[in-house]
């Protein structure tokens, strides 16, 4: 018997339970969406604008670090087991036009790691000068990996899949993001590797800016075929209408990435005077006004983005009446929402703006709690096995004893369904 989305209950009889061989298979790659959500909350809890004159959040932000690390680790796990007991289900997952972008979320995921484990260290002095070393090692490994990633989709993208404009969706934006997001935790890395040596920091920095200048170019073009799609083919389905909330990554991403870089350099260069621009006194200064306009522009243009994506929601959920059904996409909210509020607050600190600190603490607020609403929900979910769903895998390989909750899963893996699910083929070779 089919239920609708009213009567569904909030978690399934034990009788209708996936067992965990199963919840393997149908592991997807957007499940490292929730490291990237967790992570920016422990990322906005430590540069929280007010009640730095005690450790309470900088606390609590240690504590959603080893929260990360250990469903990091989770994940991590179960990802391996799937592609070591099902291997074949990896050229699928790679073959699938919408599932497979969300390897990017892997690097990203990594990444805030990375940059919760240095506000460790930097604000705590935990580990030393080795545990600083040992974070500056792996973000080489994530920026070679987020390289891999975002040039690695691209080609598969061309050769391999089959898109169009009208089924395209913000998720084509997560692989290139990759590249923003490794190079803002650069510029972090850059600032704490100033007082031991400047040569580092400053090939550092200019290698986080070759990264974000790439990953600003990809993501740019795709944000203008996006919102082409928008207004030729309308307002998205209601599996894809919460990828509107995704553009708003690289925007909050790049402009983070470009203030703290410009920082970096603006400090670094005057340490290299000489007589042409490079080397001149003021290049850094220049630099950093040119990277803090910039930053500001993307800052607006998520502004935007948020009035579109509000828009487009309202106009699903009250003007067409469609319920949203819950499903891993909704994890995909946090993380460009918290990467837009630690812009905000970055903003903050540049200008000494009180406007500013008001607004990234409002959206702070909002992003914790969007995390506790969706990490409370994705419980009973968890425990019944309804998040585990991977449409790439044919649906006649789901148990006969629930039929119609794989049907609802495929259709909300992520916030991809109905792209997801058009019947997209790769290209054959």
């Amino acid at each position: 018997m089919q239920c609708s989305q009213q009567s569904r209950p909030l978690m399934l009889p034990y009788s209708q339970w996936k067992s965990w061989p199963d919840r393997i298979k149908h592991f997807t790659p957007a499940w490292h969406a929730v490291i990237m959500g967790t992570g920016a909350v422990s990322a906005l809890l430590t540069d929280f604008p007010y009640g730095q004159d005690n450790n309470n959040f900088k606390i609590a932000g240690c504590v959603f670090f080893v929260l990360n690390l250990a469903l990091f680790i989770f994940v991590c796990i179960c990802t391996l087991l799937r592609y070591v007991m099902y291997p074949e289900v990896f050229w699928l997952m790679l073959s699938h036009p919408a599932q497979s972008l969300f390897i990017g979320c892997f690097p990203m995921g990594m990444a805030t790691l990375i940059n919760s484990a240095l506000a460790l260290n930097q604000n705590w002095g935990f580990g030393g000068d080795g545990l600083l070393y040992v974070c500056w090692g792996f973000w080489w490994l994530n920026s070679g990996l987020s390289y891999l990633v975002a040039y690695g989709m691209i080609y598969t993208m061309v050769t391999r899949q089959e898109h169009s404009i009208s089924n395209m969706a913000a998720v084509w934006l997560l692989p290139v993001v990759t590249l923003v997001v490794a190079s803002s935790t650069g510029g972090l890395l850059a600032a704490a590797l100033k007082p031991h040596s400047h040569t580092l920091a400053l090939v550092t920095t200019g290698f986080s800016f070759t990264m974000v200048a790439m990953g600003l170019s990809f993501a740019l073009m795709m944000i203008t075929i996006y919102l082409l799609r928008l207004i030729i083919r309308g307002v998205p389905d209601p599996g894809l209408v919460l990828s509107a909330f995704i553009v708003l990554g690289p925007l909050g991403q790049g402009g983070f990435s470009l203030l703290v870089n410009g920082t970096a350099m603006s400090e670094l260069l005057p340490l290299h005077i000489g007589s042409d621009f490079p080397q001149s006194q003021l290049a850094g200064q220049m630099i950093f006004a040119t990277c803090f306009c910039a930053s500001y522009g993307l800052w607006s243009m998520g502004i935007a983005w948020i009035i579109l994506a509000l828009c487009t929601i309202y106009h699903v959920v009250v003007v067409k009446r469609t319920p949203l059904r819950f499903n891993m996409g909704y994890w995909g909210l946090i993380f460009p929402n918290g990467v837009w509020a630690l812009l905000t607050v970055e903003l903050s600190k540049v200008l000494d703006s009180g406007f500013f600190r008001v607004a990234g603490s409002l959206w702070s607020a909002v992003v914790f709690l969007v995390w506790g609403c969706v990490f409370l929900r994705s419980i009973p979910s968890f425990i019944d096995g309804t998040l585990f769903m991977a449409p790439c895998i044919p649906s006649n390989s789901m148990p006969a004893a629930q039929p119609q909750q794989a049907s609802d899963a495929e259709k909300g893996v992520s916030s991809t369904d109905s792209d997801t699910l058009t019947g997209h083929v790769h290209k054959s070779k």
